[in-house]
């Protein structure tokens, strides 16, 4: 790789940067959620599937799970191993789409490493939990952006592609805020392709959900039922809370398109295509945001901290910008001049400061954020450590097959059998509702 054209840097930027908030926030706290993720990515690299989606719970995929078994039989902790991948699929399409444009358009890149420093330190906390929405929104961006910026035009590829985002979308409904990217499409032939992929892959989604259908014991925890009024919009587009985080984000993604689009603006013939697609898309993207909160489902969040965050209801809204700003750098005929190595010194400057600004930022405040009331409560690692260690004791004195605990402790369940191996289930709303009999015949001579 040419050291001159920006990308080693680049993706040296972004790791510096996964280090220093690993180290400051992930690597200290965590919460129960993460802790079923690992116990499932445990039990998989065991050879042990028990049910496809979240463990007792009929809807999102744990894709960190999955993906993180390999990390697992290479010797990472269950733990380690789905926080991983969850941060590599987080900065995934920031590195990938700032590395792409840093030869020939470092303009692009510029503007996409502005808008991910410029993101909410809540949004940068969150995102990068491993609960299957991070996976799903970067395994989506990919297949839209093949979409949107491959040329080819045989079936096969482009189904593929659009199936993957419908796939992800089953599994993860804000995935929808990115399809408006859609529109982008300037072959009607390609868009019905796409359109025909994207049911595929929900209907394959809808297909793997059926294993609940056949084995309705496993259910523990249901999807909740859905409501859209008009009430709700309104009490969630005044929450405090609420509309500022859509409106940051919206109007972040909105500004990097504006700035990339006013650099590398698309010649005569297809302004007016463009203007008019660009239309249909904040159009489309209006009309989503305004079904989300018009349901009740935004309700249930604690605003403020980012265990349980309105965040994770939004996470795609940046990619979309992604993909708006490579679609109309990469269909643009000018030729932009790139920055003068003295601009290059100081744009290093500004984005190692904010990388310093924010490792800061998420070092003072973590302890106030774990804090927070969470419908989700955090735990720090050292505490979960000693709690699993006494338990240990006690399941050794007992001479138990396993450790139980009465009452519901997700935390412990969860992750003293991911961490530590101690086999132990909870009384009270235990997801994990095949554990009993597969521990007793485990114990059995």
């Amino acid at each position: 790789m040419n050291l001159r054209d920006g990308r080693l840097w680049l993706a040296g930027l972004y790791l510096l940067h996964f280090a220093a908030l690993h180290q400051g926030f992930h690597a200290i706290y965590l919460d129960a959620d993460q802790l079923l993720v690992a116990d499932q990515a445990k039990w998989m690299s065991q050879g042990n599937f028990f049910e496809p989606f979240f463990f007792g719970q009929a809807y999102l995929l744990p894709f960190e799970a999955y993906l993180a078994v390999p990390l697992v039989w290479a010797g990472l902790s269950p733990l380690t191993a789905v926080k991983v991948m969850a941060a590599l699929f987080f900065y995934l399409p920031f590195a990938w789409t700032a590395c792409a444009h840093a030869k020939d358009r470092p303009w692009v890149s510029v503007a996409v490493t502005l808008l991910f420093f410029a993101l909410p330190m809540e949004y940068l906390l969150a995102a990068p939990m491993p609960r299957g929405f991070i996976v799903a929104c970067a395994l989506a961006w990919l297949g839209l952006r093949a979409l949107l910026l491959d040329r080819d035009q045989a079936w096969a590829p482009v189904l593929a592609w659009g199936a993957l985002v419908g796939f992800c979308l089953g599994s993860y409904t804000s995935v929808a805020l990115m399809l408006p990217a859609l529109v982008l499409i300037d072959d009607r032939r390609r868009l019905l392709q796409a359109g025909l992929g994207l049911a595929l892959g929900y209907a394959l989604f809808k297909g793997v959900a059926l294993f609940y259908a056949f084995n309705p014991e496993h259910v523990v925890h249901r999807f909740p039922a859905l409501r859209f009024t008009r009430g709700h919009f309104w009490s969630h587009i005044s929450n405090p809370t609420i509309a500022p985080a859509f409106a940051w984000l919206v109007g972040l993604g909105a500004a990097a398109c504006a700035a990339v689009m006013a650099l590398y603006r698309p010649d005569e013939a297809q302004r007016r295509a463009w203007a008019s697609r660009l239309a249909l898309l904040a159009l489309g993207l209006a009309g989503v945001i305004g079904l989300m909160l018009s349901t009740n489902k935004i309700a249930d969040f604690n605003a403020g901290t980012p265990f349980y965050s309105v965040y994770r209801l939004v996470l795609p809204l940046p990619y979309l910008a992604l993909l708006v700003m490579s679609a109309s750098a990469l269909r643009s005929t000018v030729v932009v001049r790139p920055p003068a190595p003295a601009t290059t010194v100081a744009l290093g400057v500004l984005f190692i400061g904010l990388l310093g600004w924010q490792a800061v930022e998420a070092q003072r405040d973590r302890d106030a954020l774990a804090l927070l009331t969470s419908t989700v409560p955090p735990l720090p690692y050292d505490r979960l450590e000693r709690q699993c260690a006494r338990l240990t004791e006690a399941l050794r004195v007992s001479g138990q097959p396993y450790y139980t605990l009465r009452g519901r402790n997700d935390a412990l369940a969860y992750g003293c059998s991911a961490q530590f191996g101690l086999p132990v289930m909870q009384t009270t709303f235990e997801r994990r509702t095949w554990l009993r009999a597969h521990l007793e015949r485990a114990a059995q001579p």
